[in-house]
């Protein structure tokens, strides 16, 4: 279904997003890009990092929305270097 631009929010994550996130990335990376099942654990593990150890001040992840609808992700994160930043995890649903 298609989404305009307008339709569409940037939010905090929700309750749901987390298991979402897991399930959506095990799902579509498997799909088009032919990851096994290790993948999923491993995006399990990103995420409960970030939930767990994240800083507020320089790290946050983005759920875009059109209404109720999930449509994709976003992260920024520390990155390897002081003052460097990372973006992890990125899903585009594929409609």
């Amino acid at each position: 279904m298609a989404v305009s631009a307008s339709e569409v929010t940037l939010d905090d994550l929700r309750p749901g997003d987390i298991g979402w996130l897991v399930m959506r990335h095990g799902e579509l990376y498997a799909a088009e890009a032919g990851f096994d099942g290790t993948f999923e654990p491993l995006v399990a593990r990103i995420l409960a990092d970030f939930a767990e150890t994240r800083d507020p001040a320089c790290e946050r992840g983005w759920i875009a929305r059109a209404g109720d609808r999930r449509l994709g992700s976003i992260f920024c994160v520390r990155g390897p270097e002081t003052g460097a930043a990372k973006l992890r995890l990125f899903l585009l649903e594929p409609e």
